[in-house]
């Protein structure tokens, strides 16, 4: 299904590097040169020096992201071992300052800060990007509009930002309110076509509001540089496995919307501050939310949309090769997502250090429950 450039996916991660008393330490420069014969450009620079950005290469399914990224993850942990660092995993840092971080040394950056002041010191935060590829711009546009309406479920079931600066923010994804203080992010507007956006774009450029269309951070946006949809709502998942079936969702529910256009069946689209409303649910419960079923308009818990979600993108995944990865909701649903562990580990007598090691241990390991069994 994924022939012709169709459906092939690149997903984007960001992880924390962290020093041994789990607080971030700025060390991004040493670690690319450190990096640069392995992983080539596939590891980058983000806003912050304590931020490392990894990126696969086209795949034609969720198992190459797969092992791309566990690669990735293993040799980086590797990589920071001597220097007594380590990598996490998580959409914010659970007790580590912003204004203790330092802004990477690289002109956008700067022109960032220049623009946005506080907005951009602050943004420690950590978020997956997948990319799913839809060569046709105008199908692109249609199924864009379409796939709106999972983003809060998409955000839900990868939750992993409860905490800032030390507080426990009664939110499982406090990254969302910090990200939300950007211009031009949120839920992407009703788009009638390809040059409507186009037109939008140009506009910007052309008043002096951006540079570029990389400066429209939508929680799901047509990239303006490559032939793809790019999924940007979700907070940073902690386990491997938690992104893998993230991006198989997304991988999913484009190819359902494509099929069911092909049919000339569209999927219903609403209002961007309906999708907002599940937005926010999304952002304060979790999976142990309820969102709105607009079709109904009725409240239905966030646990038995993601079981029909699955239901939804059932006739797709075996020929896109993601079953069992998708399946991995049933474990994000039965252990928690990420937020939930770490809030867990505060009610067990923990603190928000204890959070970290064990967001470090699951980055890079097996997951707290496995190694429960098996030690």
């Amino acid at each position: 299904m994924s022939r012709d450039g169709f459906l092939t996916i690149g997903v984007e991660e960001e992880y924390q590097i962290i020093d041994a008393s789990g607080q971030l330490h700025s060390h991004i420069d040493t670690l690319l040169a450190a990096a640069a014969p392995k992983l080539g450009d596939k590891v980058k620079r983000e806003m912050m020096q304590s931020v490392v950005e990894v990126g696969t290469t086209i795949c034609e399914n969720v198992d190459e992201a797969r092992y791309q990224l566990g690669e990735m993850r293993h040799t980086l942990s590797e990589l920071l071992k001597p220097e007594g660092l380590r990598i996490a995993c998580a959409g914010t840092h659970p007790f580590s300052r912003w204004e203790d971080q330092q802004i990477t040394e690289h002109e956008r950056y700067k022109m960032l800060e220049i623009e946005l002041q506080d907005v951009v010191r602050s943004l420690v935060i950590f978020g997956l990007h997948v990319h799913v590829a839809i060569p046709d711009p105008e199908l692109r546009i249609g199924v864009l509009n379409e796939a709106r309406y999972f983003l809060p479920h998409l955000l839900a079931l990868s939750t992993s930002s409860p905490f800032w600066m030390g507080r426990n923010t009664g939110l499982k994804s406090y990254r969302s309110v910090i990200w939300s203080n950007f211009p031009r992010t949120g839920i992407p507007p009703d788009i009638s076509s390809y040059d409507e956006y186009e037109s939008y774009v140009e506009l910007l450029v052309r008043t002096g509001s951006i540079d570029n269309g990389k400066k429209i951070w939508w929680d799901l946006r047509a990239h303006p540089s490559f032939p793809t949809l790019e999924f940007r709502v979700c907070d940073m998942p902690t386990r491997l496995e938690e992104t893998v079936c993230l991006a198989g969702l997304m991988q999913a529910i484009c190819a359902k919307l494509l099929i069911l256009r092909s049919r000339n069946l569209g999927f219903r689209k609403y209002m961007p501050a309906l999708i907002a409303e599940n937005k926010w649910r999304a952002i304060r419960y979790g999976i142990d939310g309820k969102l709105i079923d607009f079709g109904k308009q009725s409240e239905v818990p966030m646990r038995d949309l993601a079981i029909e979600l699955l239901e939804f993108i059932d006739d797709v995944v075996d020929d896109l090769g993601s079953r069992k990865a998708v399946e991995y909701v049933h474990t994000i649903l039965a252990e928690g997502t990420s937020a939930d562990r770490q809030l867990r580990v505060l009610e067990n007598g923990g603190d928000t250090r204890a959070v970290v090691e064990m967001l470090a241990a699951e980055t890079v390991g097996a997951p707290a429950s496995l190694r429960e069994k098996t030690g």
